[in-house]
C-alpha cells in the first residue's frame, strides 16, 4: 500500500470523517495510518458516510452496489471506485464515468492507491447537493429506539364470576 499519510491525503480523508472500505485488500486499513477521530468501517453503516472506497474486479459488482452506496453518502462526500490496473477487466475509467453520469454524479479526481490498484473519485453534482441536504443530518436514533408498550386496558366484564359466553350466562341464569 501507499506510504503513511500520503494516501489519506490523496483520498481526501479528514479528521472526524466516517470512512467505509468495501472489499478492501488485506492491509488497506493499516496502511492508511489514520487519527483516532476517523472511523473506518468495512460495511455500510447508518448514513451519512463521508467517504467510501469500493474495490471491484467486475462491472457487475459495481452496478450491484452503486445505488446502495450513493444513497448513504453525505451530499458532499466522496465515492472512490478502485480497480486492478494490470488485470484484464471490464472496468475502465470511461465506463465508471458513464455509470456516474447516469447516477447524477461526476468524477473529479483519479489516484493510484498502490502498485496494484487505481481509483477514480465520484461526487454528487453541485447542482444536486441541495436536493440531498437531508442526508447530512443523521437520523434520530432516539425515536427509533423508543420501545412501544401496550396501554393497560380495563378488566373484561366476563372475567367476573358468572360471566362469559352467552351460553354460559344463559346456563347460569337457568340454574338459579
Amino acid at each position: 500500500m501507499a506510504a503513511g499519510t500520503a494516501l489519506p491525503k490523496k483520498l481526501g480523508i479528514k479528521d472526524g470523517h466516517t470512512v467505509v472500505a468495501l472489499n478492501a485488500p488485506d492491509g488497506f486499513e493499516r496502511s492508511l495510518d489514520l487519527p483516532e477521530s476517523v472511523k473506518v468501517y468495512t460495511a455500510l453503516r447508518v448514513p451519512p458516510v463521508d467517504l467510501v472506497v469500493l474495490f471491484v474486479d467486475r462491472m457487475a459488482d459495481l452496478e450491484k452496489r452503486f445505488g446502495e452506496i450513493t444513497s448513504r453518502m453525505h451530499p458532499e462526500g466522496g465515492f472512490w471506485i478502485a480497480w486492478r490496473k494490470r488485470r484484464p477487466t471490464d472496468i475502465t475509467p470511461e465506463v465508471i464515468r458513464c455509470v456516474a453520469l447516469a447516477g447524477g454524479m461526476i468524477d473529479n479526481k483519479v489516484c493510484e492507491i498502490d502498485e496494484v490498484w487505481s481509483a477514480i473519485r465520484l461526487v454528487v453534482r453541485v447542482e444536486n447537493r441541495d436536493a440531498l441536504a437531508y442526508r447530512a443530518v443523521p437520523p434520530l436514533r432516539a425515536l427509533a429506539m423508543v420501545r412501544r408498550s401496550r396501554r393497560k386496558t380495563m378488566p373484561r366484564p366476563y372475567a367476573q364470576a358468572g360471566a362469559g359466553s352467552a351460553l354460559r350466562r344463559a346456563r347460569a341464569r337457568s340454574s338459579r
